[in-house]
């Protein structure tokens, strides 16, 4: 009888505790990583796959360049987006960047179409080259223009703001 009395009451005490909406930790800020141009071969259209349309775009070349890496996308990757039921396209691309310096690095990208047709991106990238591996460790968003025949992306990292732990 007594745990039941006890449990009630630490219920109500809880649930009149103030609860906390504000935020913690203070603003993350964002570090330009890039500005890519990348060149774009013939689509296909690989149709309807039940979880949309799928169309596969090659990704033929370009550059990138940036305060801490420039280089290179090698012939070497692919967009394979899928346009939904609703006619919102999401990119899901796989392709590889070479530093001037000649390390590889993969970069996977994903993100929803906005109405204007700029795209959200977020970047997963991966490399065993020791000058470049802080890239595995990043949140990376971007943002990407299409235009005839190419795209134009813009790529930054999250950084939590200082203090923050």
């Amino acid at each position: 009888m007594q745990s039941s009395w006890l449990s009630k009451l630490l219920l109500l005490a809880l649930g009149a505790a103030p609860v906390v909406l504000a935020q913690q930790f203070g603003h993350p800020s964002l570090e330009f990583l890039y500005h890519a141009d990348a060149t774009l071969g013939a689509s296909w259209d690989i149709g309807d796959t039940g979880f949309g349309n799928r169309v596969v775009i090659p990704i033929t070349g370009g550059t990138f360049r940036g305060p801490r890496l420039s280089g290179n996308i090698t012939n070497l990757g692919a967009d394979w987006g899928v346009t939904d039921t609703r006619g919102v396209f999401f990119p899901d691309t796989r392709y590889n960047l070479r530093t001037c310096d000649g390390a590889d690095i993969y970069i996977q990208t994903s993100g929803p179409a906005q109405p204007d047709g700029t795209i959200l991106l977020r970047g997963i990238f991966q490399t065993g080259h020791a000058k470049y591996e802080w890239l595995n460790y990043v949140v990376a968003v971007g943002i990407l223009k299409a235009g005839q025949g190419s795209v134009s992306i813009d790529m930054w990292t999250l950084v939590a703001p200082h203090g923050s732990g």
